[in-house]
Formats: C-alpha cells, sequence, structure tokens
C-alpha cells in the first residue's frame, strides 16, 4: 500500500505549469522523473482536483496543431473497417430526403401533426398545404392563412382548404369555435368576422365618445 504524498510547494507549481500543455499520464511520467516518486496518474490528478489545477487541454485539435497520422496511409485492415462509414466527396448523408418527400411532423406550436414537403437542397422544407393552395391560386398575402375546412391538418387536398385572416383565426381560438366539414367551419369564419367588427365599432366609439370630452 502507497504511503500518502504530501505535496510540497515546488512540486504543486510545478504541476499547474507542466498539466497545462500535457495530459495527466504525460504530467504523472514527467513529475515522477522529476521528483524521484512513484505516483499514479490517478493520484496526480487528483491532486491536482484537491488544488484547484486544471489541465489546458480540451481534447480539440488547436490552430496549427498537426495530426498524429498526417501523412500516414491506412492500413488494409484499418480501411476495410472503416469503409462501409466512410463518406465520399459529393457522396449524400444515408439520411438524405430527396426534394418532394413528404413528411409528418409535430408543430408544437400549434399543437397538432402538420404535413411538410421538401422543396429544396440542401433542407429546405414548406407546409404542404401552403403548397396546394398556391398551386391553385397564388402566394398566400401578408396576414392571411391556411386552415383546413373539416379540421384535419393532415387532409391538404385543396377541396379542404380555406384562407382566413389571422385574426379571425385569432378569435375562432379564443372563442372555441370550429367546425367539422367546409359548411360549419364557414359559418364559425363568420362569427369571428362580426366579433372583430363589433369589437372595432366598439373601440371606435370609445375613442372618438373620448376626443369629444377632450373637446369640452
Amino acid at each position: 500500500m502507497r504511503s500518502i504524498h504530501n505535496w510540497t510547494d515546488k512540486e504543486k507549481e510545478f504541476l499547474r505549469r507542466y498539466v497545462q500543455d500535457h495530459t495527466w499520464t504525460e504530467t504523472a511520467e514527467e513529475f515522477n522523473k522529476k521528483f524521484g516518486c512513484d505516483l499514479s496518474r490517478d493520484a496526480v490528478k487528483a491532486a491536482g482536483g484537491r488544488y484547484g489545477i486544471r489541465t489546458g487541454r480540451n481534447g480539440r485539435f488547436e490552430k496549427g496543431s498537426i495530426p498524429a497520422n498526417k501523412g500516414k496511409k491506412m492500413s488494409a485492415d484499418a480501411y476495410k473497417k472503416c469503409a462501409p462509414t466512410m463518406f465520399y466527396k459529393g457522396q449524400p448523408p444515408t439520411n438524405h430526403k430527396p426534394v418532394g418527400t413528404i413528411s409528418v411532423r409535430n408543430n408544437y406550436k400549434r399543437g397538432q401533426k402538420c404535413v411538410y414537403e421538401k422543396v429544396a437542397e440542401p433542407n429546405v422544407w414548406r407546409r404542404k398545404s401552403v403548397l396546394e393552395w398556391e398551386k391553385c391560386n397564388g402566394p398566400v398575402p401578408k396576414g392571411k392563412m391556411i386552415i383546413f375546412a373539416d379540421g384535419d391538418p393532415l387532409n391538404t387536398d385543396i377541396s379542404n382548404l380555406m384562407m382566413i385572416d389571422m385574426s379571425q383565426n385569432a378569435v375562432m381560438n379564443h372563442q372555441g369555435i370550429r367546425g367539422s366539414d367546409r359548411e360549419s367551419m364557414e359559418a364559425a369564419v363568420n362569427v369571428a368576422s362580426v366579433k372583430i367588427k363589433i369589437s372595432e365599432r366598439k373601440r371606435g366609439l370609445k375613442k372618438h365618445g373620448s376626443s369629444k370630452r377632450v373637446e369640452r
């Protein structure tokens, strides 16, 4: 059983300086040579922990560092093992999805599943409902959005799509009014429109009344 090593200030200072550019294994070897000790790598590292000494190495290659295998050819056995997972210039990754791929994803912001379609490389996706609408009707104007007549966000057929104002959608969400088919959904949109107009009229009257009081 090894005795407990009592670290001198000189040894601590060496440890603090040397470990900044070396691993704990290298530091332990050099420490033992310099001070005639026989401490293990773990013992030296533990001492570093006790005295608040940390290695300056983080496992990353620093700028200007030369890899140990630079200029060396891979052995035939090593190449055989690595070949199945090696990437070559111009080779797409194994999980690459071609343009036109359809994907059903969770839209956590909306709290529902949505259908997306890949429209461009390398990884550009858009909601399929919007794409289908644009094919028939052109771009969706600012302040507008596409909803589903039957309430099913996975049904992206053009016959199931409706364009409404975002303000109408906000009122429908707040009031909890939705439809389960085109007729009932259109009714819900109309109710939302009426509520918006009533709210706007109330604000207008309040503002007008306030202006009159100021004039008096």
